[in-house]
């Protein structure tokens, strides 16, 4: 057995681990009380910061590995100018538009759910659509189970939107139908993909994601997301770097460990540019709520890495 496959195990060790956390935030929470307000951001941001931001930081060694598999010219200069583009002008949106911004920020992230979850052997049309209808089913679980706290959010983070509040009590009116007709539906798209050998995923992986989905109905808002995001989402993530990354054609980074330490400076520029966006926020008399901007920062760079992730994918969706 290669060293190559048995650092590919970490990645399974780590998800599991994360199994483990949840369940013993659920026994916390089961018999001494509800987790404190403090515990929870602090989980929420530990996770960001290991993982959920780092699984980000490298865009930019994905994009040159895709760019010389597809023999194109890669310059990091022009890599970055494009990817601050996007996020500066992402970021504009959400001061002039934000209901519009939320809805772009619900699409995309409900696509990179759905293509990081679920990997196929070829990207059909078929395919691209179940993938995405997995990603807005993630999303509406973890939101319509927490009513309460994602109806606050929402009205915080879209400058209290009439439309998008109006449509999230439509959606709260009807949430039972709409988390059933979403589960039959992907039932039907994904088993048909598995039953026509288009789709493939070991049934370890598939109980992780789906027991990790369950305890996050259990847990408060940002637990719960932090735990999918930062647990599984980031998690396979970089499973699925790591695998591009050690093709046979390309072997960069053959550590798992050392993959991690070299997504940390572009992790920590996007920590200066949470900074720098934090003050610009104040300098223009933006009132200061924390919770939407974290949201809102994590929004204007999902952006970018969405169209990395997605290049990477296509270039060889055998990652899985």
């Amino acid at each position: 057995m290669t060293d190559s496959t048995n650092y590919k195990k970490s990645f399974a060790i780590l998800s599991w681990l994360n199994v483990v956390v949840g369940i013993l935030m659920l026994i916390y929470q089961t018999f001494l009380g509800t987790l404190s307000s403090s515990f929870q951001i602090s989980y929420f941001v530990f996770m960001l910061l290991m993982t959920g931001i780092p699984h980000g930081g490298l865009d930019h060694v994905i994009a040159k590995n895709t760019a010389t598999l597809k023999k194109k010219k890669f310059t990091l200069p022009l890599f970055l100018k494009r990817y601050i583009l996007a996020i500066s002008i992402y970021s504009i949106c959400w001061i002039s538009f934000p209901a519009f911004s939320l809805l772009i920020f619900i699409l995309i992230s409900a696509w990179h759910f759905g293509e990081t979850d679920i990997t196929y052997s070829n990207q059909k049309i078929f395919l691209s659509i179940s993938r995405f209808s997995w990603g807005v089913f993630v999303l509406l679980l973890i939101l319509l189970m927490h009513q309460n706290e994602t109806t606050v959010v929402l009205y915080r983070i879209s400058n209290n939107s009439d439309q998008v509040m109006h449509l999230w009590q439509a959606c709260i009116d009807h949430y039972k139908i709409i988390l059933i007709s979403s589960a039959i539906l992907n039932m039907i798209l994904l088993g048909s993909a598995y039953i026509t050998n288009q789709l493939q995923i070991p049934i370890t992986r598939l109980a992780n994601l789906v027991i990790i989905l369950v305890i996050s109905i259990y847990l408060p808002l940002l637990p719960a997301f932090a735990l999918y995001f930062g647990g599984w989402h980031a998690v396979r993530s970089f499973e699925l770097i790591f695998n591009f990354l050690n093709m046979k054609e390309t072997l960069i980074i053959k550590n798992p460990l050392i993959m991690w330490v070299k997504s940390l400076p572009m992790s920590i520029l996007a920590g200066v540019a949470f900074v720098i966006g934090f003050a610009i926020w104040n300098k223009i008399n933006l009132t200061w709520d924390p919770l939407p901007m974290v949201f809102i920062f994590l929004s204007v760079i999902t952006l970018p890495h969405l169209d990395v992730m997605d290049q990477m994918t296509r270039k060889d969706s055998s990652l899985n």
